[in-house]
């Protein structure tokens, strides 16, 4: 009967572990964590593709998939910029030197240097509206870019301005989740 006993509080632990996990945010995800999260998502097949991509997401919480999806679009954010670096070094277009100027410096170059960093550490302190308020400064970055050349964008820039748009407003509304 001790045995018995023994096994049984040993069981009892265990099933209060796996409670107090599921309860909190530190518990691994489920297969269907990030499905649930981008359902309602406006970018649902964006948000699952950029998820399922990290293979942190298999052992990530919520809070870990958010900051996967920072770290994605800092990432999408770095190859735009690195794309604006690379046609502005061929411009002798004065007009063109200006756009693709302001592009690199005041709206790409502070994705990178202020809003993404600050992004991150305001999801790590839990300050979720701020988190998302630098999420929508990327976003409107990336639209202010594309406001640069009237509407006449080359489309090549037009389509990753969109795709920094879409990744960074696909990341605030996971972070929405949290307010």
């Amino acid at each position: 009967m001790n045995n018995f006993m023994k096994l049984f509080a040993v069981f009892v632990l265990f099933v209060q572990i796996q409670i107090a996990l599921s309860q909190s945010n530190l518990s691994p995800p489920g297969p269907n964590l990030i499905q649930q999260l981008c359902k309602r998502n406006r970018y649902q097949t964006l948000c699952v593709s950029t998820l399922s991509f990290d293979p942190r997401s298999k052992t990530s919480n919520l809070q870990g998939l958010a900051s996967i999806s920072i770290d994605a679009t800092t990432k999408k954010t770095s190859e735009t910029l690195a794309y604006l670096i690379s046609v502005f070094r061929g411009i002798t277009d004065r007009a063109d030197f200006e756009k693709y100027g302001t592009c690199i410096d005041q709206d790409y170059g502070a994705s990178i240097k202020r809003y993404l960093p600050a992004a991150i550490a305001n999801l790590k302190a839990k300050k979720y509206s701020d988190a998302i308020a630098n999420m929508q400064d990327v976003v409107t970055a990336a639209g202010d870019c594309e406001n640069q050349f009237a509407g006449h964008s080359p489309l090549p820039l037009s389509q990753r301005n969109k795709a920094v748009h879409d990744i960074a407003d696909m990341t605030m509304d996971i972070i929405k989740t949290f307010v």
